[in-house]
């Protein structure tokens, strides 16, 4: 009953979340992309990204629009019509039903998460369970109609089965492992990455069965087999079992090689687009960390992530964890719970840590989404801290616990529905956040309330830095705000303030001297500038000290933050 109810808990925050937020950067493009794989079975357009969150969008959206059926082959016709064409009423109700798709794989992750979870406990279970539900990365993921949501939910089936061939190595086991991991791997290629851990784990699973020598490794060799060829059959299976030829032209003009077609090979979208995302990785993104912006990345970009991204409450819990494990480690009994459960911990852990070394060393680095695979993972090790702060501390040990998940929820709450713009008190929360990592926190979901607040103070229309969409049809009448100081009411976007990318840094400079009048959502400062206001911000515009500064500080000034 506990699960059940946490799992309504997230879908009704999940839903309130999707039905406030207007659409994101990347939305439109997969949600276009759906419509033509249903109508079309086109798998290359947008095949970059890989193809079942793309199935769940086309299904949600078939049910509440049939115009799809009959959609024509052309995507900009075709997004037109499903948002940019139709009333804003129509417009959310097709976001929405694209979204669902997602909130009903991320309720069900979770699930399977708790599932899961429950072979180290029931309570173990509930407060695994209840990590994944607060959470604020899967909050916000799990409500819009991208990628990252989904390859999260099924890295829960991919632990869930994985568990399942640790307790019982049977060939069906095998090949329901190998199944999540083929259906892991139609979300998002980063998924590869847990395949050598599975192999571990199978391999662990024979020898506890008592298999040894040449019998260990025929056994493992026809389990990984199974394993490979089911993951095999269902990504061929996702892309309708198309066969056809792979290009490497993007490859050849990213490194300097010879460009040419490989084939005919299996689900040739699905490669095209895992070597489109190497090259495009490798290429390097504009990074934005602690004021600086670059393409190249930090080897550290990952865990300042982590550090002002997770809640206070779920860094407290590991940190007890840690504390536990070195208590117990120090007892006197060699067979102390922590020496007999680190392989498990291990085990938990390999993926996550092999993600973060993965993305911490590549140059493209664009938020903590590209983390969020390793959640799961990371959960089901914060969530077994229970049974070891009970050992190592009593009932305090447990109260402590419970403490820490009951603060987590709470903090990640405290935005609700703003789960994108989430910062924990380390980075002055979500106002103060923007100020060392602002990426795909700000990514346009707030362009409906900026059209209600312009409503409801009755403007014409106001200066806008825009950033993604069709801001008209949310209600934003807007114009480019000028570099030169004028009068008005500004709608500056944060990520556009900290890091600017359609606009001059330094542009707004004259402006962003002093703090904004009002957020919108955390993501869209509100400045109203008046005749004397005016006069103050030219006034003050080499101050040593402003809200903020994108451009270069004033000469024989201190840099700016």
């Amino acid at each position: 009953m506990a699960a059940a109810a946490l799992a309504l808990t997230q879908g009704v925050l999940l839903a309130r979340t999707a039905w406030d937020k207007s659409d994101t950067g990347d939305e439109p493009v997969y949600i276009g992309a759906a419509a033509l794989l249903w109508a079309h079975r086109d798998y290359t357009y947008n095949n970059p990204a890989p193809v079942l969150p793309k199935w769940g969008y086309a299904v949600a959206l078939r049910v509440v629009d049939p115009w799809m059926k009959t959609a024509p082959p052309e995507w900009s016709t075709v997004i037109s019509h499903m948002l940019w064409a139709r009333r804003t009423e129509r417009l959310r109700i097709n976001l929405f039903a694209a979204r669902s798709a997602t909130i009903v794989v991320t309720v069900l992750g979770g699930l399977l998460l708790w599932a899961a979870a429950r072979r180290f406990g029931e309570r173990t279970a509930l407060l695994t369970h209840a990590l994944w539900c607060f959470s604020p990365s899967v909050l916000a993921n799990g409500a819009l109609a991208t990628l990252d949501g989904w390859v999260a939910a099924m890295m829960c089936l991919v632990i869930w089965t994985g568990v399942r061939l640790f307790e019982q190595p049977t060939r069906r086991r095998f090949g329901e492992c190998g199944a999540a991991l083929g259906l892991a791997l139609g979300c998002k290629v980063t998924a590869l990455g847990v395949a050598p851990v599975l192999a571990a784990v199978a391999l662990a699973a024979l020898r506890r069965q008592g298999k040894a020598g040449r019998t260990l490794w025929s056994a493992s060799a026809e389990g990984v087999a199974i394993l490979a060829g089911v993951s095999f059959l269902v990504l061929w299976s996702l892309y309708g079992l198309t066969v056809g030829k792979v290009s490497t032209d993007l490859l050849a003009e990213r490194f300097g090689w010879t460009a040419r077609s490989l084939g005919p090979l299996p689900f040739p979208a699905w490669i095209e687009g895992m070597l489109h995302q190497w090259a495009l990785g490798a290429a390097g993104h504009r990074t934005y960390l602690f004021g600086e912006v670059t393409t190249h990345g930090w080897w550290w970009f990952y865990l300042a992530a982590l550090v002002f991204k997770t809640t206070i409450g779920v860094q407290a819990l590991a940190v007890a964890r840690i504390a536990a494990w070195i208590r117990l480690w120090a007892a006197p009994d060699p067979g102390s719970p922590p020496r007999a459960s680190f392989l498990v911990d291990a085990a938990i852990l390999a993926f996550p840590a092999l993600l973060l070394v993965l993305m911490s060393l590549a140059p493209t680095q664009t938020g903590i989404r590209y983390l969020l695979p390793a959640f799961p993972f990371a959960m089901l090790w914060a969530g077994r801290a229970l049974p070891d702060l009970w050992r190592a501390f009593g009932g305090a040990g447990a109260a402590v616990a419970a403490a820490c998940v009951l603060a987590s929820a709470v903090e990640s709450l405290s935005v609700h529905p703003h789960h994108l713009m989430f910062f924990n008190r380390w980075a002055g929360g979500p106002v103060g956040g923007p100020r060392y990592l602002i990426l795909s926190d700000d990514w346009g979901q707030d362009q409906r309330r900026l059209g209600e607040w312009i409503r409801d103070h009755g403007l014409p229309g106001v200066f806008y830095t825009y950033y993604a969409g069709m801001p008209r049809k949310w209600g934003v009448e807007y114009r480019p705000p000028p570099c030169t100081p004028r009068r008005g009411t500004y709608a500056l976007h944060a990520v556009e303030v900290h890091r600017p990318r359609r606009i001059e840094p330094g542009c707004l400079d004259w402006l962003t001297v002093e703090p904004p009048d009002e957020r919108i959502g955390y993501s869209i400062y509100i400045y109203q500038v008046n005749k004397e206001r005016l006069e103050r911000l030219v006034a003050e515009r080499d101050t040593p000290r402003p809200f903020w500064r994108s451009g270069a500080a004033p000469p024989s000034q201190p840099d700016a933050p």
